[in-house]
């Protein structure tokens, strides 16, 4: 047991707490009745450092929790809502006005305009800590960031119709300036005689709130594209203006339309193209004074023949284009030309006129006969139906010079006319009786889906296209879906 060393002298409160720390009462009771006995004045002062000791805690307890309540309990405090939802809690209910009345004047000191604040807050008594009361800084960032306010803006308005608003009236000309300058960056400004809008035009001081207002890019954009919708294709490997476009079922102009600043004949892998049609609000106007070469077109003779169906053409003497040179006032919209005045015109040279054989004969039905001709006449046959190269085959290679003519081998209904991956151009016609035909690799297709033809109508030029080593038409013969040898039809009655 440890020795208490018991001196009797004016004990202060620190090392009374410091000794009854030590020693709890009962253990300290024992020791003093063994070491010492217990005197009146013994007795007297531990009764009176047991009395200070509960006082003092008692006091430290009682400043502490006036001190720190807010800490220990919830008390008092406000909090503030936008439409039913909680955004903080302060202690001082007045703190909201003072804090949006100061966000005003800086939101007005921004933007240079009469601010009116649109958000509605509810303040409510409530109960918090101190840990769950923002500052009047913390404040202002919330308010910042979830306010809508008003603002006197400028809204632009197409045929009666508003399109959209921007801060200022500078800001709105401005937008009309750039959806102007977008549709006559191409041309040379000397030759610009007027600028104008096919539509009216009107800006006007309206009431907005913050959220409705765009920036003048933003605006323009909207303005020339016609909707705020973006859609974008990355070109791969393969592509081409033609194949996205059937791919995206858009025509080949649309598309073209889409991307006024790429060139549709020399598509990168990688590039990216819009394939959303631009619909403008607003149709740009320029008129302008050119001088340039035109072409002059050519006339076209006609012989006719008796052997030739009247659906067949031999072209004996290509026509060539005249070249001439022109002064003339041009009106153009969005880039389109809408008319044409011509000043003064110097013929360079004449056009020379293009020679035709005709036939005279009408076609054959347009349907299947039932007798497969050979569709490319004069061809090679470069590799046959069957195994090849670990793999198989399905069809007949025609090997024959690029540009010869592929025939029809019976008639029958087009069923398909486009680019088909490894095929490249490519036409499937339906013959009737499960019968079909497919023709590929083609650089040309004079046929479209839904055309009927005859047996021998010239449907597509020889090509190299798809996955192909060298000019030829793949031919393929199928009974039911399923490929055939068309060796084993060709020249004979199939049904």
């Amino acid at each position: 047991m440890r020795k208490l060393n018991l001196t009797f002298k004016k004990l202060n409160v620190t090392e009374s707490i410091k000794i009854f720390k030590q020693f709890p009462e009962k253990k300290l009771r024992q020791v003093i009745n063994i070491k010492f006995p217990l005197t009146k004045q013994v007795k007297g002062a531990i009764a009176l450092t047991c009395a200070t000791v509960m006082v003092l805690s008692a006091s430290y307890t009682s400043t502490y929790l006036r001190t720190h309540e807010n800490n220990v309990f919830s008390t008092d405090s406000f909090t503030i809502t936008e439409n039913g939802k909680e955004l903080c809690k302060v202690r001082d209910a007045e703190l909201l006005d003072s804090t949006l009345s100061k966000l005003e004047k800086n939101l007005e000191s921004a933007y240079q305009h009469e601010i009116a604040i649109e958000s509605k807050y509810d303040i409510v008594p409530s109960k918090a800590k101190d840990n769950e009361i923002v500052s009047e800084t913390q404040l202002y960032e919330i308010l910042e960031t979830n306010v809508n306010y008003c603002m006197l803006a400028y809204a632009i308005n197409i045929e009666n119709e508003q399109v959209g608003i921007v801060n200022s009236e500078y800001e709105a000309k401005s937008v009309i300036e750039e959806v102007k300058d977008y549709f006559t960056k191409n041309y040379d400004e000397k030759s610009i005689i007027e600028v104008a809008t096919a539509e009216n035009v009107e800006i006007k001081q309206v009431k907005a709130v913050n959220t409705d207002i765009k920036s003048v890019e933003e605006l323009a954009n909207y303005i020339i594209k016609g909707t705020d919708e973006e859609q974008k294709y990355i070109v791969e490997a393969g592509d081409s203006y033609w194949t996205i476009a059937g791919r995206h079922n858009m025509t080949l102009d649309d598309l073209i339309s889409a991307n006024p600043g790429s060139d549709s004949e020399h598509i990168q892998i990688g590039d990216e193209l819009n394939l959303i049609v631009p619909k403008p609000f607003l149709n740009v106007q320029v008129k302008r004074k050119i001088t340039q070469e035109e072409k002059t077109p050519f006339e076209t003779e006609y012989t006719y023949v008796s052997y030739m169906f009247n659906d067949e053409q031999v072209v004996d003497r290509k026509g060539k284009y005249g070249v001439s040179q022109i002064e003339a006032l041009v009106t153009e919209q969005n880039g389109i030309q809408i008319a044409k005045e011509v000043l003064s015109e110097e013929v360079i040279s004449k056009p020379v006129n293009e020679v035709v054989t005709t036939g005279t004969q009408d076609p054959p039905a347009k349907k299947g006969t039932g007798f497969f001709i050979n569709p490319l006449p004069g061809s090679m046959i470069s590799s046959r139906f069957g195994s090849r190269s670990g793999g198989f085959h399905l069809g007949q290679d025609m090997a024959k010079s690029a540009g010869s003519s592929i025939k029809a081998a019976d008639g029958g209904t087009v069923t398909y006319a486009g680019w088909s991956g490894s095929y490249g151009y490519m036409i499937d016609i339906d013959h009737g009786g499960g019968f079909t035909t497919r023709y590929a690799h083609c650089s040309e297709l004079y046929v479209s889906v839904g055309e009927k033809v005859y047996q021998g109508k010239i449907i597509a030029a020889v090509g190299s296209t798809g996955v192909s080593s060298g000019p030829h038409l793949h031919f393929e013969v199928r009974k039911y879906g399923n490929v055939v040898n068309p060796a084993s039809y060709i020249g004979i009655q199939y049904r």
